[in-house]
């Protein structure tokens, strides 16, 4: 998937975040976005994922040269952040069984496979309230790797990971990313992203 972004700012009340950003997202290329706590790196992802609405300008989808449809867009990205909630009364099991009645994992994965790849077989029937910090966020990195789409973005993956986690991470990444558009946003972490192909600074949208 290709993304273009198109005069895009976004306030919040007096604050600006991002000021007249515009720049092109390739399909099947790698895209560090890098900037310190409150850059607003997470800001520019969430714009892209569409859980926050542009004050101004436009984020434009393409496939194959063809603008999406917004309202199919959604089914099309992958999503892993800090702040992204996960249905903590669900067991993991329950979870991902409620996720994948709208989405798809991707070829050769069901659930029990992704609990697998992620360590969570053995909690499978505990209650995600009860995860610990990492097991959170393996869970949330390996939806976003092994669920059908064709646009993956993932803020500060290797938050709540021990250097153990983060080596899973990176070879996760390496076996499933299958030349989907990837986006990392990063506080300049090394083992986050320093494979992307491209770099998008927090001085580029100021």
């Amino acid at each position: 998937m290709e993304v273009i972004l198109e005069h895009l700012s976004r306030n919040f009340g007096p604050q600006v975040v991002i000021k007249n950003l515009n720049y092109t997202f390739l399909s099947g290329n790698s895209y560090a976005i890098l900037g310190g706590n409150g850059s607003g790196k997470s800001t520019v992802l969430r714009l892209v994922y569409g859980a926050l609405t542009p004050s101004e300008g436009n984020v434009v989808y393409k496939d194959n040269n063809q603008v999406l449809n917004k309202d199919k867009v959604p089914f099309e990205i992958s999503l892993a952040g800090p702040y992204l909630e996960l249905i903590e009364e669900l067991t993991a099991k329950e979870f991902l069984s409620f996720y994948y009645k709208f989405r798809k994992p991707i070829e050769g994965f069901n659930s029990d496979r992704i609990l697998e790849v992620c360590y969570l077989q053995e909690a499978q029937n505990k209650e995600i309230r009860n995860f610990s910090s990492g097991m959170k966020q393996r869970l949330r990195l390996g939806l976003a790797l092994l669920t059908q789409s064709k646009l993956i973005l993932l803020d500060e993956p290797t938050s709540n990971l021990d250097p153990q986690g983060i080596e899973w991470y990176r070879n996760l990444l390496t076996s499933h990313r299958n030349g989907r558009t990837l986006l990392i946003g990063s506080n300049h972490q090394e083992k986050e992203m320093d494979f992307c192909q491209h770099h998008l600074e927090a001085q580029d949208w100021r």
